[in-house]
């Protein structure tokens, strides 16, 4: 490998940040995001070009999903859905999602998560988690490609719960979605943050930007 060729390879790369930031260039006195105020005290911050979805569209889909549930005989824990937003990209297909679920009746409190969050606590809520999601996902017509495990994180001073996973949609396209679980008593409440994989490059730093902004 000569050394021409390895400026060239290091140099490409730089070539492309500074072409994307003069023609996507934006004053930094403006923000990408807004900041959207939730129930329950959340607030997250979500770019200005996702759609939230309305109320109407959100009843159906949660009408359509306790129908799936029903039919297929699975459980679903009792929650609150009252929020979604979608990102469409130019073809006016979903290429990122943003919803959260809250959890009014669960009893666990967030001492007794960072008491119980030993690799052993981790490992039976991963199993729940997975089990109750793919049977959802499967029921609706998608397929779980890979389950990535479930991980502890802190987020502006809270103790969360991170299941990641790679799926298929009943269109066939492929997903990375992610769950960030909040567990505390009647304020437990899941953000569940989705993009295509296919335009990871630019959608994972979204969204791990989205998901570094949930305050409560």
């Amino acid at each position: 490998m000569t050394m021409e060729f390895q400026m060239k390879q290091t140099i490409r790369p730089l070539i492309l940040l500074i072409t994307l930031f003069i023609c996507y260039g934006k004053s930094s006195a403006e923000s990408n995001f807004a900041k959207v105020n939730l129930p329950g005290g959340v607030t997250v911050e979500l770019p200005i070009n996702w759609y939230v979805m309305s109320n109407n569209r959100r009843i159906t889909l949660n009408t359509w999903v306790e129908s799936v549930l029903e039919a297929h005989k699975l459980p679903d824990a009792e929650n609150n859905h009252p929020f979604a937003a979608n990102y469409y990209d130019d073809s006016g297909n979903t290429a990122a999602s943003f919803s959260i679920f809250f959890y009014p009746k669960l009893l666990f409190t967030q001492s007794e998560a960072v008491e119980a969050g030993g690799t052993a606590f981790i490992k039976e809520l991963d199993e729940s988690v997975r089990q109750s999601f793919t049977s959802g996902l499967e029921a609706g017509g998608g397929k779980m490609v890979e389950w990535l495990g479930t991980t502890t994180k802190s987020i502006n001073g809270s103790v969360y719960f991170i299941s990641e996973n790679r799926q298929l949609t009943i269109r066939g396209d492929g997903f990375r979605g992610i769950l960030v679980r909040y567990l505390n008593a009647g304020k437990s409440f899941t953000i569940v943050v989705s993009y295509r994989e296919n335009e990871e490059f630019f959608l994972r730093p979204i969204c791990d930007r989205i998901i570094s902004s949930i305050l409560h």
